[in-house]
């Protein structure tokens, strides 16, 4: 096999053990609410695993951006968790998912060992969610070599998860799951008019 046949192979593997694999540290969840930046109105709930520490929130160009990690020693983190998430016009249907997922896997087509990417589905109680795995050939991600990606649908609330690990990251797979499926959209209630 060749090298480059090798580290496709291996990263593959790893991907699909931090996506899948159950983590039995993990036993404490947490749940948040935050602001959906763009609008300042509606709120996205998510429920993590207390062992990815505290989220790091902040608004950058109207996107609801929550990062968790960087993760490892100062020189070469090991895993990182970041979430962003934007209102849409208008609910994101099936069809419009997928076109989405599938433009993102031929964005980072570019930059992945893999030849053939796979999409995967999971249907929330929230949300409709596809998601990828590719290995970085390109170390633009510097000290990240694999990266999962998420398209999250929620009603008309469009979140894109990035969980970027290296070798050595804890095989956080399951709780993943949970994360990507606990993502909701609770809109504010219509404003009453008021009788003149």
């Amino acid at each position: 096999m060749s090298l480059e046949k090798s580290r496709i192979a291996v990263g593959v593997c790893c991907i699909w053990i931090i996506m899948l694999s159950t983590d039995l540290r993990a036993e404490d969840w947490a749940r948040q609410n935050f602001d959906v930046a763009a609008v300042k109105k509606g709120l996205i709930t998510i429920e993590y695993p207390k062992y990815w520490g505290e989220p790091q929130y902040k608004e950058v160009d109207n996107i609801t951006d929550i990062q968790f990690g960087p993760f490892g020693p100062k020189a070469k983190p090991v895993f990182l968790v970041h979430l962003q998430s934007v209102p849409v016009l208008e609910v994101i249907s099936a069809e419009q998912l997928t076109a989405m997922t599938k433009a993102e896997v031929d964005a980072f087509s570019k930059v992945a060992f893999e030849t053939d990417i796979s999409i995967s589905e999971l249907a929330g109680p929230h949300n409709s969610i596809q998601y990828f795995s590719i290995t970085d050939k390109t170390k633009k991600w510097g000290e990240f070599d694999y990266m999962t990606m998420a398209v999250v649908a929620t009603g008309d609330l469009l979140t894109k998860l990035y969980f970027f690990s290296s070798d050595g990251a804890p095989d956080f797979g399951s709780d993943a799951i949970r994360f990507m499926e606990s993502i909701q959209f609770t809109a504010p209630p219509p404003k009453e008019e008021s009788a003149e």
